[in-house]
C-alpha cells in the first residue's frame, strides 16, 4: 500500500493569466487591488509586480481578457463579412453587460493587448474584403468598437441588475404628455426598447450599410 506524506501538493503555477483569472473573479465593478489579488492567489502583492508591473497593467488586462471572452474567432469562417462583424459586436456586448462595470472597464483603459489587435485585425481584414481601402477600414472598425461599447454603457446604467424584459416594461409603463411631446408619445413603445439587443442589432446593420454602401 502506497504510503502518503501528508505533504500537500506543489500550488499551482502563477503567470499573468491566473493573475487575470483571479482578478476577473474578484472584479465587482471595480477594479481589484493588488493586494487584493495577491492575497487571493497566497502570494505577496510584489509577487504580481513580476508578471503586472503596477494597477493600470491589471487594468489593461482585464480589457483584453474581456475582448477574447467575446470570442474573436466568431470574426472568422465562411459566413458573410457582415454576419462575421455582427456575431462578435453582439457577443462583446453580452460579455460586457454581464459583468457589472465591465463596460465602464473598457472606458478606462486602452485596448492595445494581444487581443485587441488580434480583433482589430480580423475586423480591418472583413472591411477591406467588403471593398474598403485601408484608411477607410480602419475607420470603420474603430466606428464599430465605438458602437458596441456606447450601446453596452447606456444599456448597462438602464438595466442597473435588471432584466431587459423588466426594463423594457419599466419604461413601458411611463406616461408621456402628448399634448407636449406628441412625437415622443407616439413612438414611445419603440424607444422603450431602444437598449435591447433587437434595436442594437438594428443600430449595428444600419452603421454597416452607411459604412460600405
Amino acid at each position: 500500500m502506497e504510503e502518503k506524506s501528508g505533504r500537500p501538493g506543489p500550488k499551482r503555477s502563477l503567470s499573468a493569466g491566473r493573475i487575470v483569472d483571479v482578478a476577473l473573479e474578484l472584479f465587482d465593478g471595480e477594479v481589484p487591488s493588488i493586494r487584493g489579488v495577491a492575497a487571493r492567489l497566497g502570494v505577496r502583492p510584489n509577487t504580481l509586480y513580476t508578471y503586472l508591473p503596477d494597477r493600470a497593467a491589471l487594468e489593461r488586462a482585464l480589457v483584453d481578457r474581456l475582448l477574447a471572452e467575446a470570442d474573436p474567432d466568431l470574426l472568422l469562417g465562411r459566413r458573410s463579412w457582415r454576419r462575421r462583424v455582427e456575431d462578435y459586436a453582439c457577443a462583446l456586448r453580452g460579455v460586457l453587460l454581464r459583468r457589472r462595470g465591465a463596460a465602464a472597464l473598457l472606458h478606462s483603459a486602452p485596448m492595445d493587448g494581444p487581443n485587441a489587435l488580434l480583433v482589430g485585425e480580423r475586423l480591418l481584414a472583413l472591411f477591406i474584403t467588403a471593398g474598403l481601402p485601408p484608411t477607410e477600414a480602419s475607420r470603420a472598425t474603430y466606428a464599430v468598437i465605438v458602437q458596441v461599447l456606447g450601446a453596452a454603457t447606456l444599456t448597462a446604467a438602464d438595466q442597473d441588475g435588471r432584466s431587459e424584459e423588466e426594463v423594457v416594461a419599466a419604461r413601458q409603463s411611463l406616461e408621456i404628455p402628448a399634448e407636449h411631446f406628441p412625437l415622443t408619445a407616439q413612438t414611445w413603445p419603440t424607444a422603450a426598447t431602444w437598449n435591447t439587443e433587437h434595436q442594437f442589432r438594428w443600430s449595428l446593420r444600419a452603421l454597416l450599410d452607411g459604412l460600405v454602401r
